[in-house]
This record gives C-alpha cells, structure tokens and sequence, in this order.
C-alpha cells in the first residue's frame, strides 16, 4: 500500500529574518589550464530530427560533463570524455597550489564507435562508464592506466542514444540505471554481482516506464529500492527474475436499475445532498426511509425503490426525510455529508435503484447564505467520455519503488519547482516559498523510517534563481556553504551563505534603518570567465569550484 508523505520542513532550517545577498567586489582567486590543441572535450550532444522532442533535450541536454571521485578524500581530481572517446583526467591532488597544472592524461579509451560518454563512481575504486550506444562497463580506477573488469552490452533491450543516471554498490552486488526513450522514457536497472574471485555477472534486469524524462532518480544505499521524481507515474514493466503483476484496474461499481413509475432528482450544496421524489397519487401509501452512515433504502408499500451504498459517508443523525402532500406531493430525503466541502460526482456507487437524474436548475436553499459555497454540477458522471477524465500527468511526483514487489511504498506530489539535484548523496533541491530546501532521499531499513528528510536551506535561492534566464547549471557542494548557478556561456553566480561579520575590517557593521548590529551576512559574487566557450560542465567542493568549457578548465576558490 502506498504510504502519502508530504515535504514538512524543519523550522529551525528556515531563517524568517534572511535579509538577501550583498554584491561584493571582493575578488575569488581563479586559476585555470587550458588543453593542448589536440584535446578538446566532448561536444555538445546533437539529437537526429526524430529525437529532437521535449524528453530528448531534458534528457541528453543536462549532461553534466565534469566528474569527480567524490569517493577519495582529499582527491580533486577531475575526469572528462574528450572528442576522440577518451577518459581524461586531470591532476589537481598533486598541486593543491593550482600554480603549475599539467596537461590532462588518457586512462581509458573507449571504442570510436561509442556516443557520449557518461560515467559514475561508486567505489574509491571502482567506476561505472556508458558509451552512450549500448555499452555498460566496470573499470578499475587504482593504476594510472584504468582496468576493464567487466564490459555488457545491452543491444538486444536499448536504443540509443542512452545515458547512465545513478549507479550504487553495495553488499557483494553492483547496481547502474541508464535511462534511453523509444515510445516512452525508461530505465534500465542492471544488478550485477561480485564473485568470490572478483567476477562480475549481470544476474537482473528492472525496466520501469513513464511519459516524461524524469527529474531525479535513485538508488537506495542498499539497492533495495530506487526514487523516482518525475511528470506523471512512472510504472514496472519488466523483471527478469521476478514476474511484474499487472494491475487489474478496479470494477467499476454498479448501480443495478428498478423498473418504477417513481423517478428522482437529487442536487447538493456544500454540506447537504437533497433527494426529491413526486409522489405522483393522492391514494393512501406507506413510505419507508433507511438512513445509514454509507447506504440509503427507500420502498413505498412493498415496493422498494432505492437500497443503495452511497457515494460517500453521511451522519445519519442529522440527515432526515420528509413527505410533503399538498400541491408538490413529494418525497425529500436530506443527507448530512460528513465530509462537509467534498463533491460527490454521482449520489450511489453500488445497489439498484430506480432512475434518477441531477438537478439542472438552482440547488435548495440552505442556512448558509454565501452562494460561493454551493457545488453546482452542470453534467452528471454518466456523460462523461473517457477523453473527459481529469489527468494528472503534469503533476510532479516522487516515488519509492521497491524493488521486488515493484509497488510504489511512498510517494510525495511535489508542488513547488524542483531547482537542482544531487547524486553524492541523494537529493533534491525544492522551492518553499522563496528558500531552496535541500532534502535527502533515505534508505529506509524501518518502518517508522522517514524516506527523505529536510537536510538544509539555500536561503532565498528560490527567489534569486528565477531570475537567471540563461542558467544551465545549479549546484551546492556537500557543507552547503554556498549555491552556485552557471550561464550557458561565461557567467557564474555565486550565493555565500551567511558568514560572520566579526572578521570584518573597520568597525562593527549596523542596520541603516534599525541601528541593530549586524552578526552576519550573505554575499553574492559575479564572476566572468575569459572563456567565451559553452560551459559543459560543473562541480562543487567545500573549497572550490571547477568549471569546464571546450577547451579549458577553470578553478575559483570559494
């Protein structure tokens, strides 16, 4: 059964009295390295005409093409594919001055007729590369030229082009998710295990499908589960080990019809339902009425006319019936809702009655004069098309799916814009109000195990954000110090998080309108880089930040 949770952040995380960002000129110390001629980084991914549509370019477009091996402490070393298909890397950990950067050098080659390259590291060790075509394979990082331990090809069940999302390992097995389109998007979810002897083996295949490229997606720490953020559902289609039970759509209740001369009219207000019913002799009839909390029976001598379980629950208590013989000679039954505002679309789910139809013209008065609070239906369920049903496919959800049952275990609509993600750990950044909300995907071991947590706040970042119109790409390193947003071309815009003002020269700084001295303050940095060239990829450390072009790769010092 799917469990509902909503994003409740932590009020101690949110700061009420966040003032905005100060632009400083105070300059960030910036180095950079520009490649030999013969090395250039991989170009921009190109789509053929027919994958030119909107999940292509969400899909394909995004690719981050700087890496880190987040995995090593006090490592910065970065790795980029070149355009002859080749893993550079770049060595950062043995000049921590950045004052005399070499060239970067090849540590694997992959064939010339792969793609775009894609690669994650889930190990000190251990890293997973795409070839962008059909390739998924398992290199070991710890010698300078990296080592093949395993190569899969995915020919037979892929179409290119694909692009690895997230991969983890964990207890003796590897797990890697390539996400690719044909009719739908989908992701593949390869399990591989590691034998006693280092031998890797695919030994399971997951493919889940949804209409949009998602948002997010992850693998639990444990490979139990895996979370989806994405437009619409995405469902299991296939499992190579365990059979993916379709799911057998619910019957549709049925309201089995009473020949009578007796017909009836129901309408609702807010708080009521009303059903009226002509009486249509002056000859002496016994009536009866059986009001319950979920079901209505009505007869009339030894005819039953209505024994019906309602659309939704009532108080039976408050709910009456009256019969009215004078010159309308009708029978009026009154239903309480118990769920005072709720809209009931049809009056019965299940039983028989007799025929019935909603009332067209105005709904009864009631002791409520505000009109607005009168549900006015103009059709009745009855006339619906399939093609008029309500869809949600636009709504963002994120979902946990487990990953032997297939079904979805919890699930969260996302009603503000996700701003970024992040793989190392897990997370998504979500707009509340005008704050960035970092939160944390979990892997849940309990049931009473919150499956994300509100883990910090990027102060008004929602707010600044919107108004970058040419951004491509957002992130935080790990202590959330600060949020970086890159243009396009050229422009970075830095978000320092509060700092304290005691380190300040001069004297103490103060409110202009309060005279209140001021503990600390958030700064905004601008920078331009003398590269005009595409950025095509970014990564966040605690201390610097690292910016690839074409061509060339920066360092600031944050």
């Amino acid at each position: 059964m799917t469990e509902w949770r909503e994003f409740r952040p932590e009020q101690k995380l949110l700061n009420s009295n966040f003032d905005g960002y100060r632009l400083t000129l105070e300059p960030l110390a910036q180095y950079s390295i520009k490649f030999d001629n013969n090395i250039h980084t991989q170009k921009d991914i190109e789509l053929d005409n027919d994958l030119y549509s909107y999940n292509s370019i969400k899909g394909f477009k995004s690719l981050n093409q700087l890496y880190i091996n987040s995995w090593k402490p006090n490592n910065n070393d970065l790795y980029y594919f070149d355009q002859m298909h080749s893993i550079q890397q770049v060595d950062l950990t043995s000049n921590q001055s950045f004052s005399h950067l070499q060239q970067p050098t090849i540590v694997y080659q992959l064939p010339k007729t792969s793609l775009y390259g894609s690669m994650i590291f889930i190990s000190d060790s251990l890293v997973f590369v795409c070839d962008g075509r059909s390739k998924l394979s398992v290199l070991n990082t710890n010698s300078p030229k990296w080592k093949l331990l395993h190569d899969e090809d995915f020919d037979e069940y892929l179409t290119s082009p694909i692009r690895l999302i997230h991969a983890v390992s964990c207890e003796g097995y590897l797990h890697a998710i390539i996400g690719f389109i044909q009719a739908e998007c989908q992701l593949l979810w390869a399990t591989f295990s590691i034998g006693s002897s280092s031998e890797i083996k695919l030994i399971r295949r997951r493919i889940l499908n949804g209409k949009k490229w998602p948002d997010f997606v992850a693998i639990e720490s444990n490979g139990h589960s895996v979370y989806v953020a994405a437009e619409g559902l995405y469902t299991f289609k296939y499992d190579s080990l365990i059979e993916v039970k379709k799911e057998e759509p619910p019957k549709e209740p049925v309201v089995e019809k009473i020949e009578s001369p007796y017909h009836y009219i129901w309408s609702q207000t807010h708080n009521m339902i009303e059903i009226e019913i002509d009486i249509t002799t002056s000859e002496s009839q016994q009536w009866s009425v059986n009001i319950e909390s979920n079901h209505l029976k009505c007869s009339v001598d030894d005819d039953i006319l209505i024994d019906a379980i309602l659309f939704d629950n009532i108080d039976p208590k408050e709910s009456s019936y009256v019969i009215t013989k004078d010159k309308s000679n009708q029978l009026t039954i009154t239903l309480q809702k118990s769920n005072v505002g709720s809209f009931w679309s049809e009056i019965f789910k299940e039983g028989k009655s007799m025929s019935g139809d909603i009332k067209m013209n105005g709904l009864p008065e009631t002791n409520n004069t505000d009109e607005t609070d009168e549900l006015k239906q103009p059709y009745n369920s009855q006339q619906l098309e399939e093609c008029d049903q309500y869809s949600n496919d636009t709504d963002v959800y994120l979902s946990r799916f487990d990953g032997d049952t297939h079904a979805v275990t919890h699930q969260a609509l996302v009603n503000n814009q996700i701003l970024f993600t992040k793989l190392n750990p897990p997370s998504l950044c979500i707009r509340h109000d005008v704050d960035g909300l970092i939160w944390h995907i979990n892997s849940i071991t309990s049931n009473d195990q919150l499956p994300w947590t509100h883990e910090a706040t990027l102060n008004a970042f929602g707010y600044v954000q919107a108004s970058k119109q040419n951004r491509k790409f957002i992130s935080t390193p790990t202590d959330y110090s600060y949020a970086l947003i890159s243009d396009t071309r050229t422009h970075l815009y830095i978000y320092k998080q509060n700092t304290p003002t005691s380190n300040l020269p001069g004297t103490s700084l103060r409110n202009r309108k309060t005279g209140k001295v001021v503990d600390s303050i958030a700064k905004q940095h601008m920078i331009s880089l003398e590269n005009h060239n595409e950025i095509l990829g970014l990564i966040t450390t605690n201390e610097q930040t690292f910016i690839l072009t074409d061509d060339q790769l920066f360092i600031i010092s944050v």
